[in-house]
């Protein structure tokens, strides 16, 4: 593939690839960009500039520059680097474009050569005009425009909204680093985010993939046709001579939001070194059962009924969640719950054959705990001296913990090396993550929040150890990457669909769906669905828990399978948090659906709404190409839904029904969808011969538990190679083709064949270990 080529302009500097061009002004430092391609020229002054904490504003002009060949993490290209010296300050704007990417990334460096300290509010990266000459280029009404908003921590509200209404009311700490933006078709997106116009297929995304020393925000102003990506500097003192760079700033204008968002975790994933696990995990975990009331002996019933459960239940993790402990903060003094103490229970889990886990919130310090009673100083505080409330909770107070103190640092070290060494824990849930990272004041007072929130969590890592596995959870997102093996990507789901108040729950009278809700199983969904790209690039995405259970639970038949649907598509870890003695037969048949996780995640189709009703897993296995067609409906009505099958003739198979529906084509019409209801179907490419069209062992309808699949024409003879994953006693579906089967062997002894559906016939076989089926046809005879 041809590298970057470069050359001079009438304004300045130019670079290209395959993919873009880029511009730049030697006047005022600014860039535009080209897709090359498809001509999209989205913006053509994209300025850089740094802001004060006194409102003084320092940006680029009468530049000179020098090119020079570049290769990291992502790759090789080419880097161009502009000089200017405004106000006693020495800038430069690093321009990056790799060979084979087609995006460009950007940085500013900041020199202070003033005789007096520089108090930096905002470094704004990548800024267009809010009027005049240079705003961005989508011609549509905001209307019909569309805002992917992305949240700094787990629970935050990431959902995409049109670009006429109010951004969510997200507000900080606990949801956002700073209040929200207050006119309409403003928002203020963290991290990334994307400007989209769908039916002009045209979209602008903007993200900082690195996150080490500054929060990246990305404010998108769609009426005024404004991106601004700004690191937010915390009004950190920059000394005379003092030198410090900005996030890098990635900017791709080709292909969907869903093609840039994929590539921005890659990106991300690279610059951060990401921990993702080649496994997935899942497990059992105490939490939406029991909550704080959770006891020694309820665990360890669970834990017996998962002995006795374990090839319909293979989970490799037992966690126990909040309930333990004496204190928030208090972790290593134990309740009277738990009277044989987290040490032997950890025994017991371990020697149950299951990774013992369990739940803290080391950020936190309750104003109740002994910890915060001898080490007042290890907490963030206010500008009056008082200490900063990060979240209420528990009934108390819980103070941010400063994670520039070095005694909190080393307690946190010794904590974690206690709870793993010591107890012997190896899966550690660390939750209220985003209390280190509260603005206010801290021992280093010229750290960053962020600086300040990545060593407490190098702190941990340390204590824990680099094999065991780190579970974040009301965690910052980017800036968390590469300290975890895994990440919550949602709010706390619940055992309701929607959360109602107590007046509403007596008037039988819900309210319409509201996209910044918190803590509902409709919420966790939400955010599960439109971070699909974390998973597998930056960490395991926890979609938070599964439940199935039919009793304690306000969710529905129709809300179950939907929470689970997402859960399992997701390919993210699947924890279940039942109280599992009292499961029925048929629900512990559910939960086994979901176990093992899929080994990836699937897609939303569009990116138009704040909950996408297409979530598709694609698989193109050369034995068995498969996708997995999640459609559903979120509306509060029963809803007629179709699915547009791709070119050709396609098996049908609905994961739910357990029925096979035929050869289809075109449109295929799946009638009225319950609200909050879903229909999960399994397509496969009819081969003209017998084949495999379905199964029920696994969500994956043949993905998890076929492992091979051969047609020999000859012998007229269908082959399928049975893995163990999956429930041990499964049935499958074999489409005959205009034959008639004789008969099927598993391991060649003969097993039952019952005619199905559509010309499909059912095969009912049980496995426990990887096993061969052979379905023998015989050719019918007019």
């Amino acid at each position: 593939m041809p590298g970057v080529t470069s050359g001079l302009g009438r304004s300045g500097p130019w670079l290209q690839n395959d993919h873009l061009r880029i511009d730049i002004r030697l006047d005022d430092g600014s860039l535009s960009l080209l897709a090359v391609q498809s001509g999209f020229r989205p913006l053509e002054r994209a300025h850089a500039f740094v802001e004060t904490t006194d409102g003084a504003v320092v940006g680029f002009a009468g530049c000179d520059y020098d090119m020079r060949p570049f290769e990291d993490r992502l790759g090789a290209g080419r880097t161009l680097v502009i000089h200017a010296r405004v106000s006693g300050v020495r800038l430069t704007r690093e321009v990056t474009l790799y060979d084979a990417h087609p995006f460009v990334v950007t940085r500013v460096t900041v020199t202070n050569e003033r005789a007096e300290p520089a108090a930096l509010a905002r470094i704004h990266v990548f800024t267009t005009p809010e009027s005049g000459r240079g705003r961005l280029r989508f011609d549509a009404p905001p209307a019909d425009l569309r805002v992917y908003r992305h949240g700094w921590q787990s629970w935050s509200p990431t959902m995409t909204l049109a670009g006429n209404v109010m951004d969510l009311r997200s507000a900080p700490t606990i949801l956002a680093p700073e209040p929200p933006e207050s006119e309409p078709g403003r928002f203020a997106s963290d991290d990334v985010g994307v400007l989209h116009d769908p039916d002009a297929a045209r979209s602008l995304l903007a993200g900082g993939i690195s996150a080490r020393d500054f929060l990246t925000q990305v404010v998108i102003n769609v009426p005024r046709r404004h991106v601004d990506a700004r690191c937010l500097a915390d009004g950190m003192s920059l000394a005379p001579g003092e030198t410090v760079a900005s996030e890098r700033v990635l900017v791709d204008i080709v292909g969907t939001p869903q093609e840039q968002l994929e590539r921005y975790g890659a990106a991300l994933a690279a610059e951060m070194q990401a921990r993702a696990p080649l496994r997935t995990p899942s497990g059992w975990c105490s939490w939406y059962y029991f909550y704080t009331q959770v006891t020694e002996d309820d665990v360890i019933r669970n834990l017996r009924a998962l002995e006795s459960l374990r090839r319909d239940l293979p989970i490799d993790t037992v966690q126990i969640d909040d309930g333990y402990q004496a204190d928030i903060g208090d972790w290593l003094t134990v309740n009277e719950k738990f009277p044989h103490g987290m040490k032997w229970l950890a025994d017991q889990i371990r020697g149950a054959g299951y990774t013992p886990g369990i739940w803290l919130a080391p950020f936190l310090l309750a104003e109740s705990s002994n910890t915060y009673a001898g080490h007042p100083d290890w907490v963030v505080r206010d500008s009056h001296g008082e200490p900063v409330t990060a979240q209420h909770n528990w009934n108390r107070r819980n103070f941010g913990l400063d994670g520039s103190h070095p005694m909190a640092r080393a307690w946190l070290t010794g904590l974690f090396r206690e709870i793993t060494q010591g107890w012997g824990y190896d899966y550690l849930k660390i939750d209220f993550l985003f209390a280190a990272a509260i603005a206010g004041r801290r021992h280093d007072a010229d750290t960053t929040r962020l600086r300040a929130y990545r060593d407490a969590l190098a702190a941990v890592r340390e204590g824990a150890g680099d094999e065991r596995f780190i579970l974040g959870c009301g965690a910052l997102m980017a800036p968390s990457v590469g300290l975890f093996d895994g990440n919550r990507i949602g709010p706390d789901t619940a055992p309701f669909w929607r959360f109602l108040t107590r007046e509403e729950r007596a008037a039988e009278r819900p309210r319409p769906r509201g996209p910044d809700d918190e803590l509902s199983a409709e919420s966790s969904t939400r955010n599960v669905l439109n971070r699909w790209w974390m998973h597998g690039r930056l960490w395991a995405n926890d979609p938070d828990c599964l439940m199935v259970r039919d009793t304690r639970t306000k969710l529905n038949e129709a809300e179950v399978r939907t929470a689970a649907s997402v859960i399992g598509l997701s390919g993210g870890m699947t924890l279940i948090s039942d109280d599992l003695p009292l499961l029925s037969p048929e629900r512990i048949r559910m939960a086994s659906m979901f176990v093992p996780p899929l080994p990836q995640s699937a897609r939303p189709l569009s990116l138009t709404a704040d909950m996408p009703e297409r979530f598709d897993y694609v698989d193109d296995r050369p034995f068995d190409q498969v996708t997995l067609a999640g459609v559903f409906n979120f509306s509060d009505d029963p809803a007629t839904r179709t699915l547009a099958l791709p070119h050709g003739d396609w098996h049908v198979f609905n994961i739910w029904d357990r029925e096979y529906e035929g050869v289809r084509s075109g449109l295929l019409a799946l009638g009225d969808v319950e609200p909050h209801g879903c229909r999960v179907l399994a397509l496969r490419p009819a081969l003209g011969h017998p084949q495999l069209v379905g199964t029920d062992a696994h969500v994956g309808a043949g993905l998890v538990d076929v492992v091979a699949a051969a047609w020999d024409p000859g012998a007229s003879l269908l082959t399928l190679r049975l893995a163990a994953e999956g429930r041990p006693g499964r049935s499958l579906w074999v489409y005959a083709a205009g034959q008639r089967p004789r008969s099927a062997r598993l391991n060649q002894a003969p097993v039952p064949l019952t005619p199905a559906s559509n010309g499909s016939w059912r095969i009912d076989v049980t496995v426990d270990r990887e096993s061969t089926l052979t379905v023998e046809f015989d050719p019918l005879t007019g």
